[in-house]
């Protein structure tokens, strides 16, 4: 197998292969319309996943809380900052108003997953995917949960202007279920 050839079977892919397979996507398809939680499914290709979210219409529906949903229910996320492990799913907050307030804030939750390529020095490097963004949509971005590190900004509150960083945003990293 190629360095970017993506792994695909009728198991979900382990942490290693997932991260393989999102940096597959990085590398072959970064223009790929598809969104944060499809893409961390198309990552994992989890046949268990899959019928899990198959029970819910995805028209309107919030997959990345269904994502944590499902990680939470299989008891996989990580208690401190320092358990971070590449291929663990991260789900991030306040990214956008999903609540359609005219204000990103504290009710704006599950709003955007990615998956973790590194950790080290509390520096989380991880690859994420946005439908709605220009091409490329798929991104190798990082944050620190220091001061003094990395910490790009990810949106902007439309009713102050409030520059919001990745830091600010973050909500949990979780393992992957057991395949």
């Amino acid at each position: 197998m190629g360095y970017y050839e993506v792994t695909h079977s009728d198991t979900q892919a382990s942490p290693e292969e997932a991260l393989h397979n999102a940096q597959a996507y990085l590398k072959t398809r970064p223009d790929w319309k598809i969104d944060c939680s499809h893409f961390v499914l198309a990552c994992y290709h989890s046949p268990e996943m899959n019928r899990f979210f198959a029970k819910y219409g995805y028209l309107g529906h919030n997959l990345t809380k269904d994502i944590r949903i499902y990680l939470e229910q299989k008891h996989t996320r990580r208690a401190h900052a320092a358990d971070i492990r590449p291929g663990d799913i991260i789900i991030f907050n306040k990214t956008y108003d999903k609540n359609h307030t005219g204000h990103i804030d504290n009710t704006d939750t599950d709003t955007h997953c990615g998956i973790v390529e590194s950790y080290g020095n509390w520096v989380v490097t991880y690859i994420d995917a946005s439908e709605g963004r220009k091409p490329p949509r798929i991104h190798r971005r990082k944050f620190s949960f220091y001061d003094s590190g990395p910490n790009e900004h990810v949106a902007v509150d439309p009713a102050t202007g409030h520059r919001i960083t990745a830091r600010e945003t973050f909500s949990a990293a979780f393992g992957p279920p057991a395949p």
